[in-house]
């Protein structure tokens, strides 16, 4: 284990341009990782869904870069919309073009950093991490971005049931935004609006490290897609819907991306 690497490195904020209106902004979280030596970018369906409105974007060397690769989604059931989808996962395989471009700003993940769980009720405190959208920042033409971590308790298996989710596939942190409070003295602080940290990293801390700020420490078990203020909830998917998406464009050669 690389005790030196910084999970923030993988956390990739997405930008999307669009035509009308004409506009480009911040809009999402994408979570960069290599799975069998091939360069991948996580994040959610509804994301990549946005391709539709415009072209997604994420920083290179070159600058604010279409992203390049196969894309894919968990499908949803017939009748179903994306409002009412509790997966909510995307990826994309890069291409080797990209990802090497991405590489500038970026380190992708590796495997001994990620756990795929059996079920989420074993887990204790988790941090949802991503680039909320109120940390943007425009200087001319130079745009940069901040990544802020939300941490919280794993809910419970009451929960699961109350919101209909399966501990198996699915990952509900209890947070809320104003009872936030620093971990190191626990004392409240203000913290920003979590629109913009879909897609983003759900993290699992070791249980007896729950209060830790030791980065080297926790490991990505999920992918955030949604936030539910009034009730205090971040919800996310596990690794293992992901991984089984990401064997079947296995199976399809990823589009011939290369």
């Amino acid at each position: 284990m690389n005790s030196e690497f910084d999970p923030y490195d993988s956390l990739v904020p997405i930008f999307i341009d669009m035509e009308i209106p004409r506009r480009l902004e911040q809009v999402a979280t994408g979570v960069f990782v290599e799975i069998e030596q091939q360069p991948f970018l996580l994040t959610a369906a509804h994301v990549t869904d946005t391709s539709a409105n415009g072209e997604l974007l994420a920083p290179t060397s070159e600058g604010l870069s279409p992203i390049e690769g196969y894309v894919s989604f968990v499908d949803l059931p017939p009748g179903m919309s994306r409002a009412n989808d509790v997966i909510d996962v995307a990826y994309y395989r890069l291409s080797l073009r990209f990802a090497d471009q991405l590489c500038h700003h970026f380190i992708p993940m590796p495997a001994n950093r990620r756990e795929i769980v059996q079920t989420a009720l074993e887990l204790g405190v988790c941090s949802a991490s991503g680039y909320p959208i109120t940390k943007a920042k425009k200087n001319g033409s130079v745009r940069s971005s901040e990544v802020f971590s939300f941490r919280g308790v794993a809910a419970s298996e009451e929960m699961y049931k109350k919101l209909s989710l399966s501990p198996t596939m699915n990952i509900v942190i209890r947070f809320h935004k104003d009872r936030a409070v620093r971990p190191e003295d626990g004392k409240r602080f203000p913290t920003p609006s979590l629109r913009g940290i879909s897609g983003g990293a759900i993290f699992a801390w070791p249980h007896g490290a729950e209060l830790s700020s030791d980065w080297s420490l926790p490991r990505l078990v999920g992918l955030v897609h949604s936030y539910r203020e009034r009730e205090g909830l971040v919800i996310g998917t596990t690794l293992l819907p992901i991984l089984t998406a990401i064997s079947l464009g296995q199976m399809k050669g990823f589009g011939g991306v290369r």
